[in-house]
């Protein structure tokens, strides 16, 4: 393949970008960085390279949409930041692949803890889950929405605009209770407005049976169902389970009859 033909197909294929920097995507990793879905829900298990992917999606758009905005939000600064640092590192491979120099034109404008700016005017911004400090943002090309398990109705609220005028929003995370939007969008939500994505350790490479074992057994049962198995369990700070509570209504309670 030509060096214009590669092109051209990794400007095509985020599948193939990716490959291009090193990045062997199992299955469910083409189908999310494949998708055009525009509302993605992803519920994975930890370290299966859900950041990864997301990382690499958000950099393929960047790279050959020119002006495109990527936004990034966690419920912590720190974690939003983490997330773009992968995009940087694989940035970094993208302009030094090859072995050749880097080029003037591969300088971003802008790189710092919370944005990397392409020189084709492209951005990709971290940032935190307080709602009162995004309003600002509108017209994202890409929104992800990490850990969204713990994230704030508040920010839910804040963010969903940003996309309203044709973006596509990521939704990602691990389980964590039974409780919050993205249980309810995840376990409760019936209808197809959301593309629905679930890995668990059992369906990435990553994770062979030694490996499994060996965790599992330094954690134990109840954050490994829920950390590694995507099972929406109740949490180990609630006083009642779930259980319980739904036990404690009835609907056989006949009316009251005032005289």
């Amino acid at each position: 393949m030509s060096a214009v033909a590669g092109t051209l197909a990794a400007a095509l294929d985020p599948v193939l970008f990716a490959r291009g920097l090193g990045f062997v995507a199992e299955e469910w990793q083409e189908n999310l960085l494949r998708t055009q879905a525009e509302q993605v829900l992803v519920v994975a298990a930890r370290q299966v390279g859900k950041s990864s992917t997301v990382a690499l999606k958000a950099l393929h758009v960047a790279t050959y949409e020119p002006g495109s905005l990527c936004l990034i939000f966690s419920p912590r600064q720190r974690q939003s930041d983490e997330l773009l640092r992968k995009v940087r590192t694989y940035y970094r491979a993208l302009t030094g692949h090859a072995g050749r120099p880097v080029r003037n034109d591969d300088v971003p404008v802008k790189n710092n803890e919370s944005e990397l700016e392409l020189t084709n005017g492209s951005r990709i911004v971290s940032l935190p889950g307080s709602e009162s400090g995004v309003r600002s943002f509108s017209a994202a090309r890409l929104l992800i929405l990490d850990e969204a398990s713990r994230a704030s109705d508040d920010l839910l609220a804040a963010v969903v605009p940003m996309v309203a005028t044709g973006g596509q929003f990521m939704m990602m995370s691990t389980p964590w209770g039974r409780r919050g939007f993205f249980y309810e969008l995840a376990e409760l939500d019936q209808t197809d407005a959301w593309e629905r994505h679930r890995t668990t350790v059992y369906e990435s490479a990553r994770w062979p049976e030694a490996r499994r074992a060996r965790v599992r057994a330094s954690i134990g049962s109840f954050a490994w169902s829920s950390d590694y198995e995507c099972v929406f369990g109740d949490t180990t700070s609630q006083l009642f389970s779930t259980e319980m509570v739904d036990r404690a209504f009835t609907s056989d309670v006949l009316p009251l009859e005032i005289p």
